[in-house]
């Protein structure tokens, strides 16, 4: 992989959309990261449990765009034992890790709809992301939880992040820099079956 990418400040450095990334069922483009389920994640039906689903949905935010802890965070690994690049095609600009020094990021709001059970396997599920929506003081983001390969989807969701000013504990407004490199990546939103707009 060439040394340019990877993480860099709690964000991605720059790197292009991936020609070769697998075809998602239900976006055209969008940001992929892949994730390793476990055993444990499995409830008494032998599927992924739906609020395990919720936590696969935030640690592919978190890897997508940044950690909002990136500061304290532990250096990750390099070499033979180190991570694997997990995260491919649409780049986030790393505005959420950016803005954490004085913002708080918050989840305001989740819809989710499980289409089809997820059994455990030893190899990576894909959890593919979008902004959809960026406004004066929030970013949509909707996800795909599906097979690698494209070949099915599991669950299509939605999150609302709200940017909270740390010190006045109200809602704060991305800056025009924010708002401008976050509508670069707007994709159309996630086909949820009971979207209201």
């Amino acid at each position: 992989m060439p040394p340019d990418v990877g993480w860099h400040d709690g964000g991605m450095r720059s790197r292009p959309a991936d020609p070769h990334l697998p075809a998602n069922p239900h976006l055209k483009e969008f940001t992929r990261v892949l994730l390793e389920l476990r055993w444990g994640d499995l409830d008494a039906y032998g599927h992924v449990n739906n609020v395990t689903q919720l936590r696969l949905l935030e640690e592919a935010r978190v890897r997508a765009l940044g950690s909002p802890t990136h500061t304290s965070d532990a250096d990750a690994a390099t070499g033979r034992f180190g991570i694997a690049e997990t995260v491919s095609g649409i780049q986030i600009p790393p505005i959420f890790a950016r803005a954490s020094a004085t913002t708080e990021m918050l989840v305001t709001a989740h819809s989710i709809e499980y289409r089809a059970p997820i059994r455990y396997r030893p190899g990576p599920i894909a959890v593919d992301l979008v902004i959809s929506e960026v406004r004066p003081a929030s970013v949509t983001i909707g996800y795909v939880i599906a097979e690698p390969d494209g070949s099915l989807a599991y669950t299509v969701a939605e999150t609302v992040i709200a940017f909270i000013d740390r010190a006045a504990s109200r809602p704060r407004r991305l800056s025009l820099e924010e708002t401008r490199a976050m509508e670069s990546i707007i994709q159309p939103a996630v086909p949820l079956r009971g979207r209201r707009r």
